[in-house]
């Protein structure tokens, strides 16, 4: 363990002004779905296959485990840095947004940094059967568990702009959980929420959010907006 890691990191949310005012109003962060995530290819780990007539049944049988992951785990979003103007482009409504600046425990157990390797995890199906024929379960979970850990915080160095962090949540483990319509919800704890960075062209007023915060208990909270200086394209000349 490293004992130079600080205890807590400041992250960021991006939302539109819409679903940021309703997060601040709700005093709730929605937790996203495992099938709803913009790359398809996360959390689906890959597979050495030297049986190609295996491959519908392996797809089938990773589709599966996905889909068990999905009903029981959730996840909630943030990036290390409010300066990445395609961050807000993307996921604040072209600068029209809001970023939600928190401060997080740096638990690596609670918090996931995302890393963007050339190469997917993959899981070896010669492996992997081999085990399973053995009724080796202390050796299968000793197989599988740094694969699955490895592709539930990996995602494709296209992605390396977002400097990803995440909760991975699951539903069943974490109290106090809000669900409506089918989608889960997580509380905003008091001194969590450090500042709202109104986009540059967002149209809300600070006063408007302020007043917001106030009405839910979040007092200490600061509305800021971001000038120029702190969304400008960065390392253009090099």
């Amino acid at each position: 363990m490293n004992t130079d890691a600080p205890k807590s990191i400041l992250l960021y949310r991006f939302l539109d002004a819409a679903a940021a005012l309703k997060t601040i109003e709700s005093r709730q962060f929605r937790i996203s779905r495992l099938r709803d995530l913009n790359d398809p290819f996360e959390w689906r780990f890959g597979y050495k296959l030297n049986n190609p007539e295996l491959e519908a049944t392996i797809n089938a049988w990773r589709e599966s485990v996905f889909e068990s992951r999905n009903k029981v785990v959730g996840i909630i979003c943030f990036s290390a840095t409010p300066k990445e103007p395609v961050l807000w482009s993307h996921y604040a409504d072209k600068h029209r947004g809001v970023a939600f600046e928190v401060d997080c425990i740096n638990d690596p157990k609670l918090l996931k940094k995302i890393s963007y390797p050339p190469e997917r995890q993959a899981m070896d199906i010669d492996t992997y059967a081999q085990l399973q024929q053995q009724h080796d379960d202390i050796g299968l979970k000793k197989y599988l568990l740094p694969i699955m850990e490895q592709a539930i915080r990996q995602k494709s160095p296209s992605w390396a702009y977002e400097k990803e962090y995440r909760f991975n949540i699951e539903f069943e483990t974490v109290a106090n959980l809000q669900v409506s319509d089918g989608h889960y919800f997580l509380r905003i704890p008091d001194d969590f929420l450090i500042r709202v960075i109104l986009g540059w062209k967002c149209p809300l007023e600070e006063q408007y959010v302020l007043k917001a915060l106030h009405a839910v208990g979040l007092n200490s909270t600061k509305v800021v907006r971001a000038e120029w200086p702190l969304v400008k394209a960065q390392n253009f000349l090099g």
